[in-house]
């Protein structure tokens, strides 16, 4: 009994095996060199619920555009939330966490004439800042 079971086990692993080998063999592996690299150069104004400014902030980020597979990265890491991705203008979501906030933004990069905007609510882990949002613009031009 024990030599039936152990033989069905070592069957089950094998078939296993090969039935998972060409799901990671078709694993899509982005080659950057052959992509697009954008900077954007961005001004963003945080806003208390009253609609004060309490910060504005520069900052810039490097992105790289996949327009063969229509994917999009933030240095290497891929964004995952894509709604928007043609030859005029792409649009995404994204999540940012700190120690201190988790921040929801959805950005556009205008493709044709190189702006940048993003809105953004801030979740605090203190009550005492509440919730706050973001407004950013800015302008991006290709590195490559």
């Amino acid at each position: 009994y024990n030599y039936v079971m152990s033989e069905k086990f070592l069957y089950s692993t094998i078939c296993l095996l090969f039935i998972s080998i060409p799901a990671f063999a078709d694993k899509y592996v982005p080659n950057f060199k052959e992509m697009k690299t954008i900077r954007c150069n961005v001004e963003e104004t945080i806003f208390t619920k009253e609609n004060t400014p309490v910060s504005h902030n520069k900052y810039f980020r490097i992105f790289n555009l996949d327009d063969t597979n229509k994917k999009i990265y933030l240095q290497k890491a891929p964004v995952d939330k894509i709604l928007y991705y043609e030859a005029d203008r792409i649009e995404f979501n994204s999540q940012h966490l700190t120690d201190d906030f988790i921040m929801l933004s959805k950005i556009t990069i205008d493709r044709k004439d190189g702006k940048y905007s993003s809105e953004s609510t801030l979740t605090y882990d203190n009550e005492m800042f509440g919730i706050r949002h973001a407004k950013a613009s800015g302008s991006c031009h290709f590195i490559n």
